[in-house]
């Protein structure tokens, strides 16, 4: 029989010469490789045309101009005018742009746009910048520190529009077929979840998180192309960080089997979003399946359960090769402060999910010892980043509480109780207690008292020099912050007559 005709390829990837199939040839990875899920090794004899990698690109008022033009805002007082300005240029301040080319593809701008066609959201924007302006103007930035009277006129006025903000949302939920009308819905949802935590109201917040998340799951949302993947990325950000404030909560964003990881990143967009995919795997698994071998039967864990943490490990593996490639192409082409802070936030999410990763199946606290190396680079990353946001703390108080964020609060404070080296830990509480903002639900000064408290009590009676051993260190450290005193109730557990002994449990007040 004669050979079916074919032309051969030259410049197809090594995985699918490996494999002894026709690549496709897309760049940067082959179809055939990302379809089964394999990495592809790109082009054996790659083409000439360099690769683009635009870490770079900001949003700043100024890129307004790329949109289409706004609807003429004529049915709101002056007054309001003004704080639908502050808010503008409130979100305008933000992180170096996470998208691709030159379009603005970011929630932010989708927020403006929507509070130019929408009253709900825009009586949602009125009320918070209105409570951020009150809290500005009397030099509170600290999200327990809030002091405002009560009665204050712009408390009030606040209060007032956010109420009929609320209104107004049912209004928009009621129409449920309308992608617009959701989308719509979902960017009050962000503007409400800021407006709670401001008040520190976190569980109306967790709320309203919840009920957004139920609506971006649904089926009729879940359909590619249903709702703009922006406001989808940011409430995965918002669903991570409840799942790192909140004990043994999963995420509910959590996809069942992740993109494949790319040849290279083209964005910052694009290697953060792949990130928070590899991460919400592993705290998905940290919580549910590995609950009952951690904590009720330690030492029983079954092997496919271990085969699953070297997969989550080798998949960080590869991203951290993707993002430092990626990131060296861009630095070849010229970086900036903005853009480096930025690439330093993620490496520092990189460092907490590859040791949640390595730990999240034993009960041992020992374990936290062998990545003393991996909690210097998130100190010393995090140095890095706050340095830069002191001189831009201009625009970071005008965003206080912004629920899209993932800044480097919670992972110092994650070296702070993990890291059981003594000089290193006082390290990263001390870089806590310089930050003089929050991150979202996290505040520093808070987190600093209960991680010096843990280390005075691990501590006691060792030379400084000693390590700690596995029964004097804490396991557990759960809070409940009280503003009216200033004051937090943290509750500490431990083990100390080994994996199998019972907690030992105990509350104290810690003054903040």
């Amino acid at each position: 029989m004669a050979r079916r005709a074919h032309t051969k390829s030259r410049t197809g990837c090594r995985t699918c010469k490996t494999r002894r199939i026709r690549c496709d040839e897309t760049w940067p990875s082959c179809k055939r490789c990302t379809s089964t899920g394999r990495r592809c090794d790109g082009p054996s004899n790659a083409p000439a045309r360099p690769v683009r990698v635009s870490f770079a690109e900001t949003y700043t008022p100024e890129s307004l101009g790329k949109m289409r033009p706004f609807q003429r805002l004529s049915d709101i007082s002056g007054e309001e005018t003004r704080y639908v300005q502050f808010f503008i240029w409130s979100i305008s301040q933000g992180e170096p742009r996470l998208h691709k080319g030159s379009s603005v593809s970011d929630w932010r701008p989708l927020m403006i746009r929507a509070m130019h066609c929408e009253p709900a959201v825009r009586q949602c924007v009125v009320a918070l910048s209105a409570l951020i302006q009150e809290r500005v103007a009397h030099s509170s930035l600290e999200l327990h520190g809030f002091g405002t009277p009560p009665r204050s006129k712009g408390y009030v006025f606040a209060l007032e529009k956010y109420g009929r903000a609320l209104l107004s949302l049912q209004g928009l939920l009621e129409n449920s077929s309308d992608v617009a009308a959701v989308e719509a819905a979902l960017l009050c949802g962000i503007v409400c979840i800021w407006f709670e935590i401001l008040m520190r109201d976190f569980l109306a917040g967790l709320s309203h998180l919840e009920r957004c998340l139920r609506i971006i799951l649904r089926p009729s949302s879940s359909k590619e192309g249903n709702i703009n993947p922006e406001i989808r990325r940011a409430y995965m950000k918002m669903d991570m960080q409840a799942t790192l404030y909140i004990g043994m909560r999963a995420p509910a964003a959590s996809i069942k089997r992740p993109p494949p990881i790319p040849y290279v990143f083209e964005t910052l967009h694009d290697a953060e979003t792949s990130l928070m995919h590899e991460h919400a795997q592993i705290l998905h698994f940290g919580r549910r399946p590995t609950k009952r071998y951690r904590y009720h039967e330690p030492g029983h864990i079954p092997l496919e359960l271990i085969a699953r943490t070297h997969t989550f490990q080798h998949r960080l593996e590869v991203w951290k090769s993707t993002f430092t490639y990626s990131y060296s192409c861009q630095k070849a082409l010229g970086s900036s402060p903005r853009v480096s802070a930025a690439a330093s936030l993620l490496l520092i999410q990189y460092y907490v999910a590859r040791i949640m990763a390595s730990t999240c199946l034993y009960a041992e606290e020992t374990l936290y010892d062998q990545f003393l190396a991996q909690f210097r680079r998130i100190i010393a990353l995090a140095k890095a980043c706050t340095e830069h946001f002191e001189t831009a703390f201009c625009s970071r108080s005008s965003s206080i509480g912004v629920p899209v964020s993932m800044g480097v609060i919670y992972p110092l404070y994650f070296v702070a109780t993990k890291c059981r080296n003594s000089q290193v830990r006082q390290e990263a509480i001390e870089v806590l207690s310089t930050i003089p903002y929050p991150d979202g639900v996290w505040e520093g000064r808070i987190l600093e008292v209960i991680a010096q408290r843990a280390k005075v009590v691990e501590e006691f009676g060792l030379n400084a020099d000693q390590l700690v051993p596995e029964f004097k260190r804490i396991h557990v450290l759960g809070l409940a912050v009280h503003p009216e005193s200033r004051k937090v109730c943290v509750e500490f557990r431990r083990r100390p007559n080994g994996m199998d002994g019972e907690w030992e449990e105990w509350e104290e007040w810690i003054s903040y």
